[in-house]
C-alpha cells in the first residue's frame, strides 16, 4: 500500500482545476490509506496505554480502511488498462 501524508490527502481532495482533478475513486483510495495510517498509530498508542477495547476498534477501522484503499486502488488500475 502506498504511504500518504495528511497534506497529500488534503491536496488530492481539494483540487480546483479540472485538468488536475483526480477520479473520486482515486481520492477515496488516498483518503482511506491516510485513515489506515492514522488509525494504526492511534491503535498503537491505545495498546501501550492498556486500553484493549479502544485498540481493538481502532485496528478494526484500520483494516476496513486498508481494504477500501486496496479495492479502490485496484479499480483505478483496472480502468487505466
Amino acid at each position: 500500500m502506498v504511504e500518504i501524508s495528511r497534506t497529500s490527502a488534503t491536496k488530492s481532495l481539494a483540487r480546483n482545476k479540472p485538468e488536475q482533478q483526480s477520479s473520486p475513486t482515486e481520492d477515496a483510495a488516498a483518503l482511506a490509506a491516510y485513515i489506515a495510517e492514522m488509525t494504526a498509530e492511534r491503535a498503537g498508542l491505545a495498546g501501550n496505554a492498556r486500553l484493549p477495547m479502544l485498540a481493538y476498534f481502532l485496528n478494526l477501522a484500520r483494516v476496513e480502511a486498508q481494504i477500501h484503499a486496496r479495492e479502490n486502488d485496484s479499480r483505478e488500475i483496472t480502468r487505466e488498462r
